[in-house]
């Protein structure tokens, strides 16, 4: 399930969606699943006509991810391991 594509790693992501907001839940990386603990921080950026949605999040207590979220796709990728 995992593709490099430009130094980012696609992942499966459930995902939570309540009054036009989302939030990831769990993702599958190397077929391992890593449950969101929390959501440190989210953002969202333009790029001509694709909006992007980023959060950085805690799963395993050690590590912080950074998740996006591309709307024009509709795919998530891993852009950093923090």
């Amino acid at each position: 399930m995992l593709k490099s594509t430009a130094g980012m790693k696609r992942v499966d992501v459930l995902t939570f969606f309540e009054n036009g907001k989302m939030d990831p839940v769990k993702f599958r990386m190397n077929g391992r699943v890593y449950p969101i603990r929390r959501i440190k921080k989210k953002w969202r950026e333009n790029r001509g006509a694709t909006e992007m949605y980023h959060f950085l999040i805690e799963s395993d207590g050690k590590n912080k991810y950074e998740l996006h979220f591309d709307s024009r796709k509709f795919v998530w990728a891993l852009r950093a391991v923090v």
